[in-house]
């Protein structure tokens, strides 16, 4: 097991430790609270601190990993396989502007 996957399994096995249940039936609000705390990071540059956006950018890296954790997700297998979709893509997807 790589890095990521054990950190995944040590932040499922600590919020599961604390009481909260992470799994198919609730990942809807799982994912709302992903986007809660990249939302907190928007805030974070929009009020010019640094030290926020690091620490929300942090939350949201815990409950991604907590919810890989806990659905079984090898998510460095993951990662691996979606960068060689992502190395196969045109300069900028083709789009001529950058967004």
């Amino acid at each position: 097991m790589g890095e990521l996957n054990g950190l995944a399994q040590e932040i499922a096995q600590w919020r599961e430790g604390k009481g909260f249940v992470t799994n198919w039936e609730g990942m809807l609000a799982k994912l709302m609270l992903v986007v809660t705390e990249v939302s907190e990071a928007a805030e974070a540059v929009r009020e010019d601190d640094r030290e926020k956006f690091a620490e929300e950018i942090a939350d949201t890296f815990i409950r991604l990993l907590d919810i890989c954790g806990s659905m079984g997700i090898d998510i460095e297998a993951e990662i691996e396989r979606k960068m060689e979709v992502n190395r196969g893509r045109p300069y900028r997807h083709g789009k001529k502007s950058q967004w």
